[in-house]
């Protein structure tokens, strides 16, 4: 808050006493001069002036502090935004492992379609070559029970 400058004491000084015998006048119902009323006058101006650098006074300091709580928010942003781009970074670095996990399940998965494909071609081939020898015993027991049956016959 801003002091009262020795002018002003002075001034203030000098009008007091006539403002205090204006007081009485007004108490008493007696009428009061122009140059009462003026005095008057002065000194609500000189206290309207004081309330007001007492409201600009107050209203500095809320701007001080407002710029104060600013800086102290603009900390916090910076503070947030550096872990968000921390945030971002371990983001980026776990899409890394997720792209090399994803390019092993697709090899993986490649391998082990060339292993089913390899199987059933193996499967294939066993039941063919097994149905061969099934179907060639056969034939080789049917033409040799076919033998026998002549010779027991004749």
């Amino acid at each position: 808050m801003r002091k009262n400058t020795k002018i002003e004491n002075q001034l203030l000084e000098m009008i007091q006493p006539r403002i205090q015998l204006i007081e009485n006048k007004f108490s008493n119902g007696e009428a009061l001069s122009d140059q009462d009323v003026n005095t008057l006058l002065l000194k609500s101006a000189f206290n309207h002036i004081n309330h007001f650098e007492m409201r600009l006074d107050e209203l500095a300091a809320d701007v001080a502090q407002l710029r104060l709580d600013f800086s102290e928010l603009e900390v916090k942003f910076h503070h947030l935004e550096s872990r968000f781009y921390a945030l971002e970074g371990k983001f980026h670095a776990l899409e890394g492992k997720f792209q090399t996990l994803e390019a092993r399940f697709e090899t993986l998965e490649a391998r082990f379609i060339s292993f089913e494909s390899r199987m059933e071609a193996t499967i294939e081939k066993t039941m063919k070559s097994n149905i061969k020898w099934t179907l060639g015993l056969m034939t080789f027991c049917l033409t040799l029970f076919k033998i026998i049956d002549l010779v027991v016959q004749n």
